[in-house]
């Protein structure tokens, strides 16, 4: 027997989709808005440090998704006896559904977010599995270079540390060499200006604009503000992120962004 037909509601949404495979996937994730849609928590709370660190694109994605959390900032003095023993894992950030559930890591916790928050009508993470394959890719490169970073970590003498890091980012070092693969990425996506040009705005384009303007803040003792001016995409897409409406507006509002008032965040605003 041939398969049935769709139920009428369904009609519309699948013809689509059906549209939408023949010509790609470029086109299928224009389509996304007549899937299902995910179901948000009733309360969300994000818990993390009072500076932008590892927590920022998950900060950023509820925003541009218009989807209102509480952003618990946990004093460094107050982590280790009080709210260390009461984390999964021990460590933050950590995403509190609807009072009860959890969720650890920093990118698990991302893609969660991507999956519920929408912009211009979009899922920040892509439902198509080679698209979100793409975004992973990505997101899972910045790893690499934090595995680079640790080790200065270790490192008593103050001198000595900034040295390293500045040789890991100069021409030639390990770190430079992935910088320059992340620019070169960017360069292939054309003239959108976003990290994966069939997706559009994702959750990839937070990972880059917050963990590189952390890289650059000055927060990482020994790497200055300036220290990406030689790769233009890197740059252009910093600001491409920085200037959305959302984006520039929660900087603005410096009792959200930073309430505690720390340093290093002005790299996230317009032409910093």
């Amino acid at each position: 027997l041939p398969p049935a037909p769709p139920p009428a509601s369904l009609g519309a949404p699948c013809a689509a989709l059906r549209a939408a495979a023949a010509m790609g996937a470029a086109a299928a994730s224009c389509v996304e808005g007549l899937l299902p849609a995910q179901r948000v928590p009733k309360s969300i709370t994000l818990k993390y440090f009072p500076i932008a660190g590892r927590a920022e694109p998950i900060r950023l994605a509820l925003v541009l998704g218009k989807l209102p959390f509480t952003d618990q900032r946990i004093p460094g003095d107050e982590w280790e006896e009080k709210h260390k023993p009461q984390m999964p894992w021990g460590q933050l950030p950590v995403l509190v559904l609807d009072g009860r559930r959890t969720l650890c890591q920093t990118k698990a916790v991302l893609r969660y977010t991507g999956k519920i928050a929408k912009y211009n009508g979009a899922y920040l993470y892509p439902k198509d599995a080679v698209l979100a394959a793409k975004v992973d890719e990505l997101l899972d490169a910045f790893d690499d270079l934090w595995i680079l970073l640790s080790p200065t970590y270790t490192i008593k003498d103050a001198a000595a540390k900034a040295a390293a890091r500045q040789q890991l980012f100069a021409p030639g070092g390990l770190a430079a060499a992935l910088v320059q693969i992340f620019e070169r990425t960017l360069g292939e996506q054309g003239d959108a200006g976003f990290c994966v040009r069939e997706v559009g705005m994702s959750i990839a384009d937070l990972m880059y604009f917050c963990f590189f303007n952390v890289i650059r803040s000055g927060f990482i003792d020994g790497l200055s503000k300036d220290m990406f001016k030689e790769y233009p995409n890197i740059m252009r897409h910093k600001e491409k992120i920085a200037s959305l409406p959302e984006v520039r507006a929660y900087y603005k509002d410096k009792q959200r962004s930073n309430p505690a008032g720390v340093p290093n965040y002005e790299v996230f605003e317009p032409g910093q």
